[in-house]
């Protein structure tokens, strides 16, 4: 193996031991992969072990070594079926899309088939297997912890598949580490004792709002818009208006005269400043350092479109979407060669005036605003029961933190109970049919209702079965209609709202592990990835600058595309200030960070596909505000990533 391809898979990897190295070369050679196929092979692997608790060394690059041989055994043996099988007559299989990105296998046999041209419905459940114990009629979905579970029946439904093997999820009330801490920002501040001595009281003299001031930084009748009704034309308007906004941004930030910006695909030997957008020079393919191309706008160069030559860019970092500044000569009208880019002007930090920093410290007397943060899923791929979801809300109703944030998937269309139909659900004493929304207010709604004395805010995701809107940006859940209490707010997706001085920002949409597929880098300023993206949506104003996102096929399984609606995409920008807090569930591994003054924050999931997962614990302290002229005459910064104790748990 030459020397350029051993470099390249050590910078993947990280420079690892020269005997995981050397294996992670065998793999190259005996299956004739590049090493960016095996890096996505590993971060699969990775995911489905259960990322926080896998580490590079000899032991985990050999078990990753066997479970790419016995996917490969697998693909193998289904391409000898395929092509040994009669063409002449219809053939019924699991469709299969080729370089998916699917390492991992988890759903092989729960996707129902239907041999082409048969007649008739459907069925929407499994035949059961010959020697299966059959589960009970509730068993799949009734509550174990409740007192209404029916006799007999098994937390455990069916198990998964992995690598030709059946192993089981372990039950939930077995789980290990539970409480355990994942990460830490700012240890030294200490974690208070909950619940707070004001929330402690009795529950008709407590009110959920006296410490936590909500307000919406959205509007949502924008949210209420047509899906799936867009316009080529208003898209094309809208993508192309940012470009416009952010010559005029860096014009005004660089103090550039008009005559310095030019068309990028008008050969000339002056050099110019070009404002565009970066795109691929195919639709599906990925970004690499020869295929970026930079889009103009219609203003500027009646949207055509250069490919950049890069090489005397020392460092950069590249995603479809994304709209830069570059410097740069055209001699030949092939190509931009680019010389420098640009810094994108950024938001300014939130700030308040000091009386109502004043008036949040008074609120805050007994002590510290406190958030509990978690995301969808809540139960795993073989059952109904929802345990995560029970656990994060007996721990809320006993703790009494300000503030719960749900985030979605709730009920998730991806489940492969839910879309199948493989489950049991008796409506007793209704008559007719019955829809998602009443599995959620028989199934989720009760478990909310135990939180009485915390503001809770449901955040819905294009993964919500019962959610109307299917793209993003998304409507908000209907309370009334889902029969939730008044302390709890739905929210639209994405979200911008404060808590009493506090802007946070939300989005369900994975916009980390989408880009983390999707971008070109040479030698970036930020080395994790985390930080790296976050800073980009911060730099971007937008809270999924990315475009075209991934499609499903290009995703592995399990995770799902962005469904985006381009015409209402403003409706994620970022308006007048970074955020304070920016939430970003994602199926990367969980962590916190802090990117240019803003704290970014990934749960995790509260639970993944074969067991338990992460939720987030926040602890800020009250606002203080010094005496000094300078002070009280204008506004204060928050500065909450330093008054901020932020814990990743597990469940």
């Amino acid at each position: 193996m030459d020397s350029s391809t051993s470099e390249a898979v050590a910078e993947k990897f990280g420079k690892p031991a020269p005997e995981v190295l050397g294996e992670l070369e065998s793999i190259l050679r005996i299956y004739g992969i590049s090493d960016e196929e095996l890096f996505f092979k590993w971060e699969a692997y990775c995911i489905k072990m259960g990322s926080e608790n896998t580490k590079l060394n000899l032991d985990t690059v050999l078990a990753f070594k066997k479970d790419v041989q016995e996917l490969f055994e697998k693909e193998m043996k289904s391409r000898t079926r395929l092509h040994g099988a009669n063409t002449s007559r219809p053939v019924a299989r699991t469709p299969r899309v080729k370089n998916t990105g699917d390492h991992v296998g988890f759903l092989d046999g729960l996707i129902p088939t239907t041999p082409k041209g048969a007649k008739g419905s459907v069925k929407r459940k499994f035949e059961k297997a010959p020697f299966e114990t059959p589960s009970s009629k509730a068993g799949r979905f009734s509550d174990v912890n409740s007192p209404g579970a029916a006799v007999g029946s098994s937390p455990v439904g069916p198990p998964h598949k992995i690598g030709g093997q059946h192993i089981p999820s372990a039950p939930f009330a077995q789980r290990k580490n539970a409480g355990s801490t994942v990460e830490v920002l700012n240890e030294h501040i200490p974690k208070p004792s909950l619940p707070l001595p004001e929330s402690s009281v009795d529950a008709e003299l407590a009110s959920w709002d006296s410490r936590a001031k909500l307000v919406l930084g959205v509007e949502l009748k924008k949210f209420s818009y047509r899906p799936m009704h867009q316009k080529l034309s208003e898209a094309s308007e809208v993508m192309d208006d940012r470009i416009d906004e952010f010559m005029g941004m860096v014009r005004e930030h660089h103090q550039l005269a008009d005559r310095q910006f030019g068309n990028p695909s008008t050969a000339s030997p002056s050099e110019i400043i070009a404002v565009g957008r970066i795109s691929c020079d195919t639709l599906d393919g990925r970004l690499s350092p020869s295929s970026v191309l930079l889009e103009a706008s219609r203003k500027m160069g009646a949207g055509s479109r250069i490919r950049l030559k890069l090489d005397a860019v020392p460092s950069y970092s590249f995603f479809p979407g994304q709209i830069v500044a570059v410097r740069g000569v055209n001699a030949s009208g092939e190509y931009l060669a680019v010389r420098e880019i640009l810094d994108i002007p950024k938001l300014p930090c939130r700030a308040s005036p000091p009386d109502v920093l004043l008036e949040t410290a008074g609120r805050l007397s007994a002590g510290g605003l406190n958030i509990v943060v978690a995301s969808g899923p809540y139960t795993t791929d073989d059952n109904l029961h929802f345990e995560a979801l029970s656990e994060i809300c007996d721990k809320a109703a006993k703790s009494c933190p300000d503030v719960l944030i749900l985030a979605g998937p709730f009920i998730d269309v991806d489940h492969p109970l839910i879309r199948t139909g493989d489950f049991d659900f008796d409506m007793q004493g209704r008559d007719g049919g019955w829809g998602m929304e009443d599995l959620f207010r028989e199934i989720i709604t009760p478990k909310v209702r135990r939180v009485q004395r915390s503001l809770v805010l449901l955040v819905p995701s294009v993964r919500d079965i019962i959610s109307k809107h299917v793209s993003f940006p998304q409507e908000h859940f209907k309370r009334r209609v889902l029969d939730l209490p008044i302390n709890v707010k739905c929210l639209p997706n994405p979200a911008t709202f404060s808590i009493n001085e506090i802007l946070f920002s939300i989005s369900t949409n994975d916009i980390l592990f989408h880009m983390t597929s999707q971008e070109t880098n040479r030698n970036p300023q930020d080395t994790n990835p985390t930080a790296r993206i976050s800073k980009a949506l911060i730099c971007q104003r937008n809270l999924y600058p990315l475009f075209p996102g991934p499609s499903k096929e290009q995703l592995p399984r399990g995770a799902t595309g962005p469904n985006l609606d381009v015409p209402n995409l403003r409706l994620a920008d970022l308006v007048g200030a970074v955020p304070d807090v920016l939430l970003l569930p994602s199926m990367l591994a969980s962590s916190v960070r802090v990117v240019d003054g803003v704290l970014v924050v990934n749960p995790g999931f509260l639970s993944k596909r074969m067991g338990p997962g992460s939720y987030a614990e926040m602890h800020v302290l009250p606002p203080q505000v010094k005496g000094g002229e300078e002070e009280v005459g204008g506004e204060l910064g928050h500065r909450v990533w330093e008054r901020a104790r932020v814990e990743i748990l597990r469940i």
